[in-house]
């Protein structure tokens, strides 16, 4: 994983613009201007319509809106119509629970080749995964207001995290889980409902498909957009994406 720093010319930004990729700020728009610095992730996939916090694009799918977050956040990626709050971190890095110490003194290369050699460790070291990898967060996700993610775990489709929850595991699609460590509050909808929008996966069919259906009514939504769905009139969503590669917006193929 490589961030990077970039100083967005004037035709980045234009094509940033015209896809509605711009910096969250409520309801104004705020288009990006050229010259800012961004901190982006080399080959990082983002899409059309998607609202970022200041000065960083973060990986994510359309109509995703993030607040504000720290770098760290560039170890998930993000699908779409996802809702994120300020002040969420990811932390990573793993430590040796069945050592004599947590401590990096007798594995990390710092210690190795900087202390005074009659203090360095010279005992034998074991091989252990010391980063989690990368996370993801999948689609419909809201996650409230100071929030700590462990990386490498996976946030269902459709969970909601409370504010200042701390997520050391899983979470299953459409539950709500909070607190230190979150736990299972309850599913945002009764299991059948939850099948019905897992089977079929509204956020990868175009806007035109069901901007005219009420979203307020949960099951009339279901039931409308099954029935276009068999009667074939549902429009896959595939919107333009893009990535920084070495430093310079690239458009990318749909998947």
């Amino acid at each position: 994983m490589t961030i990077s720093r970039v100083k967005l010319p004037q035709d980045d930004a234009e094509v940033l613009a015209q896809n509605l990729i711009e910096y969250n700020m409520a309801q104004r728009k705020c288009p990006i201007p050229a010259g800012s610095e961004l901190s982006v992730l080399n080959n990082g996939v983002f899409e059309q319509f998607t609202r970022h916090p200041n000065r960083k694009i973060i990986p994510s799918g359309s109509f995703t809106h993030i607040v504000d977050c720290g770098d760290d956040f560039f170890q998930m990626s993000v699908g779409r119509y996802c809702s994120i709050a300020r002040g969420s971190h990811v932390v990573n890095g793993h430590h040796p629970l069945h050592s004599v110490t947590t401590n990096p003194y007798h594995y990390a290369e710092y210690y190795r080749d900087n202390l005074p050699e009659n203090l360095r460790y010279t005992g034998g070291v074991e091989t252990f995964e010391r980063s989690y990898g990368r996370g993801k967060i999948g689609n419909d996700v809201w996650i409230g207001a100071y929030c700590v993610i462990r990386s490498g775990i996976t946030i269902g489709d459709g969970a909601v995290i409370p504010t200042g929850s701390v997520i050391t595991k899983d979470v299953a699609p459409y539950s709500i889980v909070g607190g230190n460590p979150a736990k299972l509050i309850r599913l945002r909808f009764d299991q059948e409902i939850v099948d019905r929008f897992m089977n079929l996966q509204w956020w990868n069919y175009s806007p035109e498909s069901f901007r005219d259906i009420n979203m307020f009514n949960v099951v009339g939504f279901l039931d409308e957009m099954e029935c276009r769905k068999e009667a074939g009139y549902l429009i896959p969503f595939h919107p333009n994406r893009f990535c920084f590669h070495d430093g310079r917006l690239t458009q990318v193929g749909n998947v």
